[in-house]
């Protein structure tokens, strides 16, 4: 798994150098990427919501990070599990989790990181059929949660 990871992110060793990111720190974002998004548009528009959640200093709170700081599947968060003392619950850090939480996949999430879709979302949300909601401002994501999250 390791060659593979190597053989895959070497070619991209220059576009990353570009980045004020390390290698380590783009393999993290991209494992983020890889648990949220379901497709390629979606890794594209989620990486972009990340980026624009850091250019305004906002924590990234992505779910995953808070599953994997807890060490087994949750299928349903509640609100005690985003209190983890953990460095990998980006519900309680700024940036990036201090490591992958996953294996970043193929190439798509790496991309994605990349070269992310220009947009001014900074939130989104899942529905339970895996659908993907983007919005821009914390109202609109409060819609979205009691139209798709809080009436399942």
């Amino acid at each position: 798994m390791l060659d593979k990871t190597n053989d895959v992110i070497t070619v991209y060793y220059d576009q990353i150098e570009a980045l004020e990111f390390s290698i380590h720190e783009i393999m993290t974002f991209a494992s983020l990427v890889e648990e949220e998004a379901p497709t390629e548009e979606d890794r594209k528009l989620i990486a972009g919501v990340f980026y624009n959640r850091m250019d305004q200093e906002m924590m990234l709170q992505t779910d995953p990070t808070v599953i994997y700081a807890h060490g087994e599947h949750i299928p349903r968060l509640t609100y005690d599990h985003y209190e983890i003392d953990s460095p990998y619950n980006t519900y309680q850090v700024q940036g990036l989790p201090v490591g992958p939480i996953s294996n970043f996949g193929g190439e798509s999430s790496l991309n994605a990181v990349l070269a992310p879709a220009d947009s001014s979302y900074l939130y989104f949300l899942a529905d339970s059929e895996g659908k993907v909601h983007y919005s821009r401002t914390y109202e609109e994501h409060q819609n979205l949660e009691n139209k798709y999250i809080h009436n399942q």
